[in-house]
C-alpha cells in the first residue's frame, strides 16, 4: 500500500476553520474579560469565566475548546475575576440558618420516603394475601357446594 498525501485543499480548509474559530474564541474571551458580552442581559454583571461561558459567547461547542483550543483553558483559570468557587464569602447568619433548616427538611423527606416505601410494600403484600385468600375461599365454597350435593342425594 502506498501512502497518499493528504488532500491539500481539505487540510487548508481545516486550518482556515481552526484559525477562524481561534479568532472567535479570542474575541469572545476579550469581551468576557472586559465585562462586555454580546448578550446584553449579562453586561456589567461579574461572572465566572468558564468554558461553557466562553463557548456560548463564541458560539462554539465546549468540546471544540477542550479538543482543539486547549490554550484557552489556562487563560480562563487565570483570568477568572471571581476566583475559584471555594473562595466564596462566608454565608450570612440567615443563610446559615436556612441551610441548616434545608438539611433538616431533606432528612425528614428521606425518612418519610423510607416510611412510604415500607407502607407501600405492606400494602402490596396485603393485596397479594387478599387475592390468595379469595382464591382459597372460592375453592372452599365450591367444596362445600359439592359436599351438600352429595349429602342430599
Amino acid at each position: 500500500m502506498t501512502d497518499k498525501p493528504a488532500n491539500p485543499a481539505k487540510s487548508k480548509s481545516h486550518e482556515t476553520r481552526r484559525r477562524n474559530t481561534a479568532r472567535r474564541l479570542r474575541q469572545a474571551f476579550d469581551r468576557l474579560v472586559a465585562g462586555n458580552p454580546q448578550d446584553s442581559s449579562r453586561r456589567g454583571r461579574p461572572s465566572r469565566l468558564t468554558v461553557a461561558a466562553l463557548a456560548r459567547e463564541a458560539r462554539v461547542s465546549r468540546n471544540t475548546i477542550y479538543a482543539e483550543h486547549s490554550e484557552f483553558l489556562d487563560e480562563l483559570a487565570s483570568a477568572n475575576p471571581l476566583g475559584p468557587a471555594t473562595n466564596s464569602p462566608a454565608p450570612k447568619p440567615e443563610t446559615a440558618k436556612l441551610r441548616a433548616l434545608i438539611g433538616q427538611l431533606q432528612e425528614q423527606k428521606r425518612l418519610l420516603a423510607t416510611e412510604n416505601a415500607g407502607l407501600l410494600k405492606r400494602a402490596i403484600d396485603a393485596e397479594r394475601a387478599m387475592v390468595r385468600l379469595e382464591k382459597q375461599n372460592a375453592k372452599l365454597v365450591q367444596d362445600i357446594s359439592v359436599v351438600r350435593r352429595l349429602s342430599s342425594t
